[in-house]
């Protein structure tokens, strides 16, 4: 794992997301790492609840051109 992805993995766990929230969101974004860097940023810039952290996922794994199959 990344530096960027523990720092990831544990801002979630820091802000009570759920495990499999965690574990999947690490899973999908460590196909980029510019998508792990831009989720990190999100976290701490906004803070957001669990449907709007999956909602960015969403949002930068097509903006990054990530396939979620």
């Amino acid at each position: 794992m990344t530096g960027n992805e523990q720092a990831l993995y544990a801002e979630m766990q820091n802000r009570g997301y759920s495990c499999g929230l965690c574990m999947t969101a690490l899973k999908i974004l460590s196909a980029s790492p510019q998508a792990v860097s831009e989720m990190l940023a999100y976290l701490y810039d906004e803070q957001p609840s669990e449907e709007m952290f999956i909602a960015e996922i969403a949002r930068i794994c097509e903006s990054n051109g990530i396939n979620i199959q």
